[in-house]
């Protein structure tokens, strides 16, 4: 008999309230906090309990541990004092983590400074300055996957992955409406997005989940996209301000460098450029030495605003693609090397772009990796430009590129990127011998990769059922299952010894085209119904059980070295993936019946008297059961 949603929620609650009670008692954890779905929604049979443990006192980083109390796992962070002080000083309103402790619930704290911070953290509201940066940050932050919608759409007609990147902008679009009607953006937010603006996100999100994906279709939603952001450029005013007390125009340098203090690592380049293209401030460039000791001389983008000349937005235009754009680009590729090779301080340049003809347009930015020596000193990004195109350089020393070379996962996003660079010129033999065959994934790497994809497609498939089964939300279901898709794709490919690329659903449909036909490519034009969603979810469930031990032999192997049960925190250290992670695969194993979950006694902390249960995990290679799934 099927357990009620009450009976559900009561058991998580349940489990909760004990373990609360355990750590209570450790002198060594002054405080509990909730966080989560549990603090602030609904639970259901398959979700865990995300808990913030704060440590008396402590060294060293955060540490997580996948806890079980009555058969309900508990996601436990274990967080010195001073860290969760940090955290919540420096937490910008509107954020990732302002909303993280804004829907939390303070359980018990026996320390009356930490209950204070938390109590005074101006939690639930927006502050004006914070909201004005953080909107400036989530709309930087979208640009350059609406570019790549527009890119797909406009340079290679690829419908389905414009609609895929379309779906990632809303959702920051989503976050944007959310903060602007002075709420705190949740992880969910295309939901309360829809009520505050259910016209624009109708046409961007709910009614093009359900429709067929045809030319007028997504040039209709992009248009909607870019009218919803001109009306907003009140967002990037912050920018604006800054360029008009200037005196003179402002490199890239320079502007991020102030920016940066108020919004730590956040760089803003895609909100200049932006700001450039719609006429709104004018791009020049400055001189600029790439390291300290250069004697060569190149172009950084610099920015300037007037005010009196400005324009409003610059008229829309049909962009210049290929032919047209492609010997402007190539001609800037040739310039910009050539004034490399006489700075003795790069010894190499890798191009990292894509640059042949049917590849480019008028927006197209070139990428490369620039080596420099070990005893030069440089920033880590520039934003050049020569010819008028823009160059994005990435640099390192020569030491740990190497070092990333030897140790860079194949099979991972930075192998992909490497295994389709070039070379352009090199004073290092060990740079251009590794680079002349970056595409053989070994053995040992893939199956690291399949288990960090793994890990992350069962959180992903987690979300994808609960918004199904428990909240009947079938569109945001499907959002949730193209993520799961894409990670699958990853996974699809490596399996036949391929470096996935950022495409990979193309890569992995030439493998398999019955599955990847059955949840990409038939299902994005069907309307996103009950039955339609439930048999994607289905198909998705019996493909990962196919694939079971081909993609997890090597945490099958582990267990069954252990001779008994290995601790969450053991696979976690050995597989060097995060015990979340580690704890929704091994949930669904248990579930399937090829693992069983145990509990291990465990304190937390090295003084501490209390123990509490540690979820541990136990295979049986032996078992009969799994000859019916080898």
């Amino acid at each position: 008999m099927m357990e009620s949603q009450a009976a559900v929620e009561k058991r998580y609650r349940d489990a909760l309230d004990s373990l609360v009670a355990k750590v209570q008692k450790d002198r060594n954890i002054i405080a509990a906090i909730l966080c989560g779905s549990m603090s602030y929604d609904q639970v259901w049979d398959k979700s865990d309990i995300d808990l913030l443990l704060i440590q008396r006192e402590g060294k060293g980083d955060p540490r997580g541990y996948t806890l079980s109390e009555n058969d309900v796992n508990i996601h436990a962070e274990l967080v010195p004092r001073g860290q969760l002080r940090q955290w919540q000083e420096t937490a910008l309103q509107g954020s990732f983590d302002h909303s993280f402790f804004s829907r939390s619930t303070l359980l018990f704290c026996s320390d009356e400074s930490v209950k204070t911070w938390y109590q005074n953290a101006n939690l639930h509201n927006i502050g004006g300055r914070d909201r004005a940066l953080q909107l400036l940050i989530v709309a930087t932050g979208l640009l350059p996957t609406l570019r790549y919608a527009e890119k797909q759409f406009y340079v290679k007609g690829d419908l389905n992955y414009s609609f895929l990147s379309i779906l990632r902008t809303v959702e920051s679009l989503a976050r944007i409406e959310v903060i602007l009607n002075d709420e705190v953006p949740s992880r969910e937010v295309i939901q309360p997005a829809l009520e505050y603006n259910p016209d624009f996100f109708r046409v961007t999100y709910s009614d093009l989940i359900n429709r067929e994906k045809n030319e007028a279709v997504i040039q209709n939603t992009l248009d909607t996209i870019n009218a919803y952001l001109d009306d907003k450029l009140f967002i990037f005013q912050p920018i604006l301000d800054f360029l008009a007390e200037a005196d003179g125009p402002r490199s890239t340098t320079e502007l991020n460098s102030y920016f940066q203090k108020k919004i730590s690592e956040n760089r803003l380049d895609a909100a200049y450029e932006w700001l450039a293209r719609k006429g709104v401030i004018q791009r020049v460039s400055t001189p600029v030495k790439l390291t300290l000791k250069s004697q060569v001389e190149i172009e950084e983008a610099a920015y300037y605003y007037d005010k009196e000349t400005a324009a409003t937005l610059e008229e829309v235009h049909p962009p210049r693609l290929k032919k047209d754009v492609h010997p402007e680009v190539m001609e800037a590729v040739d310039t910009f090397i050539d004034k490399i090779k006489d700075d003795r301080y790069i010894i190499a340049a890798i191009l990292t772009s894509n640059l042949a003809e049917d590849n480019v347009w008028e927006h197209t930015d070139i990428n490369f990796f620039l080596v420099g020596r070990d005893d030069a000193k440089f920033d880590e990004h520039y934003n050049l430009v020569e010819n008028g195109v823009n160059i994005n350089v990435t640099m390192h020393p020569q030491k740990r590129y190497k070092q990333i070379l030897e140790g860079g996962l194949q099979g991972s996003e930075l192998h992909s990127i490497l295994s389709k660079s070039q070379v352009l010129f090199s004073r290092d033999e060990v740079i251009e011998e590794w680079h002349s065959n970056p595409e053989q994934v070994g053995q040992r790497d893939r199956e690291t990769q399949f288990m960090n994809a793994g890990n992350g497609i069962f959180a992903l498939l987690t979300k994808a059922e609960k918004w199904f089964y428990l909240k009947k939300d079938f569109n945001y279901c499907f959002l949730y299952i193209m993520f799961v898709v894409e990670q699958l794709a990853r996974v699809e490919t490596i399996m036949h010894g391929e470096v996935p690329k950022r495409k990979s659903i193309y890569q992995a449909k030439r493998h398999n085209p019955n599955f990847f036909d059955a949840v990409f490519t038939d299902l994005i034009d069907k309307e996103k119904d009950e039955e339609t969603v439930r048999v994607a979810l289905e198909t998705i469930d019996r493909y990962l059980e196919d694939q079971t031990f081909s993609l997890f032999q090597p945490l099958f192997d582990f267990l069954a070295s252990a001779g008994g049960t290995r601790t969450a925190t053991e696979l976690s250290d050995h597989f060097g993936v995060r015990q979340a992670w580690v704890g929704f695969l091994c949930e669904w194993l248990a579930q399937k019946g090829v693992i069983e979950q145990f509990a291990s006694p465990l304190r937390l902390t090295k003084e501490s008297q209390i123990s509490v249960e540690e979820a541990a995990y136990y295979y049986d290679a032996d078992n009969p059961f799994l000859d019916e799934m080898r």
